[in-house]
């Protein structure tokens, strides 16, 4: 039996109902607002993080006074193909075959020689590194290609006097109005590298060991002497003078040489096309 004191109670709950159930849509309707203002930010968020790995335009590589130009990011994507380009990184000055996608990629690439960026279609890689003209190889290494995506194949020798391969993504576009600049440390002799602009007070990247490159870092453009300095602090630092950071390119350092050979570099940089003229060595 219900007594009035139960009838208001009763009255109270459907009154809370009723208002739980007119504010629903309300909170339903913020909820829904929430998780597509969350979603907006996730697919920005991703979409800039992509950026740099696909591009959008054409990619013009300025490299040893060469300058050639590979398709964008999006068409090798809609074709189901991403795209690889060689760096031979061995100081034995010794020409170099590599082969994959079921076919050989570059033939006689000289020491210090940056190639022009090639298509692939495979997705899973396995690349094999040849004296030039040989039938053996000397190197292998496999990867995982995506579509669109570019990369950098890094000849380089590896501690006992033979040779090895690093893969690299490469990653060409910075964030508007600055530089990109990456170092790749293929140099047996030098052990955690410490790179900075000269003048500046803080490095742009530290402890960079033999094999190893530490990502890419976006800095304001300038014209500066870059200084590499190892492990030993008895030994004279590696200078790159005057090189002249545009906005809008991705410059690449390699170290290169050997445990009894003076430390060389490579250089070469990337940018979407329509820039002006990149890297300059003085």
């Amino acid at each position: 039996m219900i007594g009035p004191r139960d009838e208001g109670v009763i009255d109270l709950q459907r009154e809370n109902s009723v208002a739980l159930f007119l504010l629903h849509p309300v909170y339903e309707d913020k909820m829904t607002k929430t998780m597509t203002f969350m979603t907006a930010l996730l697919a920005i968020g991703l979409s800039a993080s992509c950026k740099g790995a696909r591009t959008d335009r054409p990619v013009a590589t300025s490299a040893g006074g060469d300058t050639t130009v590979s398709p964008s990011g999006d068409q090798a994507a809609g074709q189901g193909k991403s795209m690889v380009r060689l760096v031979n990184a061995l100081p034995a000055n010794q020409s170099i075959d590599v082969s994959g996608d079921d076919r050989t990629l570059f033939s006689s690439v000289s020491y210090k020689k940056v190639t022009p960026y090639v298509e692939v279609k495979d997705n899973r890689i396995t690349f094999k590194l040849f004296p030039a003209s040989k039938d053996s190889s000397i190197a292998d290494n496999s990867e995982m290609m995506r579509d669109g995506n570019r990369y950098t194949i890094v000849a380089l020798p590896d501690d006992k006097g033979g040779a090895s391969m690093r893969i690299l993504r490469d990653e060409v576009v910075p964030d508007s109005g600055k530089a990109r600049v990456r170092v790749i440390n293929a140099a047996p002799g030098v052990k955690d590298a410490d790179v900075a602009l000269q003048g500046q007070k803080d490095a742009l990247f530290s402890d960079v060991d033999y094999k190893s490159e530490a990502g890419y870092k976006d800095i304001t453009p300038t014209t500066a002497t870059v200084e590499i300095r190892g492990d030993n602090p008895s030994t004279k630092p590696i200078l790159v003078k005057n090189v002249h950071f545009e906005a809008g390119r991705a410059y690449t350092i390699v170290l290169t040489g050997w445990k009894t050979k003076p430390v060389e570099v490579i250089t070469f940089d990337d940018t979407e096309t329509g820039g002006v003229a990149g890297l300059s060595l003085h």
